[in-house]
């Protein structure tokens, strides 16, 4: 556990760490993970904890975007740093745990730390609803998680991972559905969305960028994992599932063309793309679970780098209106670049992981069901057009405000999105399965 012991060290000596020395230890570690890749399910299995196929690849995603996210936080002090350090390492620590009960408990704790970084760094004062929006949601799921989690150690007389992946285990329909619900509302799953929604408006933008990029990805990891255990009893209800988001997806994308504020469009689309990587994932077909897979690392790209887009321009205008920001192609050209590239590869454009993980998704779900065509073409139509949408309402149109002068973006500011770019653009290289 060289990771551990890494963390451990850089907490000791942590006072005299500076902020981009911590961001470079942090692209280290995840092109350590990418040099420690294995075929072999689970390795380095030490202390009830170990990694596998599919947690390697998040914790690259998770090391590279803190990398990202520690480069911008000069202006918040070592306190901020300090908590997003913490939260980094407990989120390592869920990603590499062997057990369910351990799993729970690091998502919970890593819940807290996102709860109290709204609170603490949020925008406005309605953070205190979105705050409590967010513990709602996740709470009325999870306490009766834990129930059920003890109630399979009854059966079972174990938690660990790949033990109950052997075993056939069987819980009657209503405890299956509470147990998939636990994990599909931190997903999340049209119809228990309202949380995310209030939670990304009001944040502040690196606790947009790691719930959008690694808070999903742990709720989606651990729909993975239940997925591979209960695959016997998945078919009864993957149905139902799969045509509840198919129409979520739809409804959605076509609310994004309504809004009128970035963050919130950028929120809906995170949504509909965790709609079909959760459908992938019900289809239980290798290709589903593979497109599932590379749709979480680079929806943690894109939208991350999205977020970040939308924060430099409310840093310059104080506001996230699109009526307000119209025209930026004028008053921060250099931009409009980087605006382009997340906004096309938001809608799986070539030549982005984006667009490898979507058409593995839909060859996955038209060989699940043919009929699904029809509904999966409205999908791609829409996303295109929303992405669309976003980038030109912005950076063409009359400017709202003929006098507004704006400073000119940073160096750091176009190293950090050029470095979310970088994995999307090159990781298709080398797609070997």
């Amino acid at each position: 556990m060289n990771e551990i012991l890494m963390f451990l060290l850089l907490l000791i000596i942590f006072k005299y760490v500076n902020f981009y020395v911590l961001s470079n230890l942090m692209f280290l570690m995840s092109i350590m993970f990418m040099l420690k890749l294995s075929w072999v399910n689970w390795v380095n299995i030490i202390g009830g904890l170990g990694n596998n196929y599919y947690s390697n690849y998040l914790i690259m995603m998770m090391f590279w975007i803190f990398g990202l996210i520690y480069l911008n936080l000069k202006d918040y002090g070592k306190g901020c740093l300090l908590m997003n350090f913490v939260l980094m390492f407990l989120m390592m620590l869920n990603f590499m745990s062997l057990n369910l009960l351990v799993f729970y408990f690091m998502y919970e704790v890593s819940l807290l730390l996102i709860f109290y970084m709204i609170m603490k760094w949020g925008y406005s004062e309605d953070r205190g609803l979105a705050a409590f929006y967010l513990m709602f949601y996740t709470l009325v799921f999870s306490l009766p998680m834990l129930y059920l989690i003890f109630k399979m150690m009854e059966m079972n007389g174990s938690l660990v991972f790949f033990q109950l992946e052997l075993l056939k285990i069987y819980l009657d329909c209503f405890n299956f559905l509470y147990l998939m619900f636990s994990f599909l509302v931190k997903i999340p799953m049209y119809l228990l969305h309202g949380w995310l929604i209030k939670a990304h408006v009001e944040a502040s933008f690196f606790s947009s960028m790691i719930l959008a990029s690694i808070m999903l990805k742990l709720g989606s990891y651990g729909l993975l994992r239940l997925i591979l255990i209960f695959k016997l009893m998945l078919k009864y209800v993957s149905y139902y599932l799969i045509i509840v988001n198919i129409f979520g997806m739809i409804i959605l994308s076509l609310m994004c063309l309504f809004q009128f504020d970035m963050k919130l469009i950028i929120a809906l689309s995170s949504i509909v793309h965790m709609g079909i990587m959760t459908m992938g994932m019900m289809s239980e077909l290798k290709i589903g679970i593979l497109g599932s897979l590379l749709m979480m690392i680079s929806h943690g790209f894109v939208s991350s780098g999205l977020f970040y887009l939308v924060n430099l321009i409310y840093v310059q205008t104080n506001s996230r209106i699109i009526f307000i920001n119209k025209g930026m192609i004028n008053l921060m050209p250099s931009m409009t670049m980087m605006w382009f590239m997340m906004c096309v590869y938001n809608s799986g454009a070539p030549i982005s992981l984006n667009m490898v993980s979507e058409i593995f998704l839909l060859m996955s779900l038209i060989s699940w069901l043919k009929y699904l065509f029809m509904f999966l073409m409205f999908y791609c139509l829409f996303g295109f057009i929303y992405s669309i949408y976003l980038f030109s309402f912005i950076q063409h149109g009359m400017l709202f405000n003929l006098k507004m002068k704006l400073n000119n973006v940073i160096l750091l500011n176009y190293l950090t999105l050029i470095l979310h770019l970088i994995p999307l653009n090159f990781i298709i290289f080398n797609l070997i399965f």
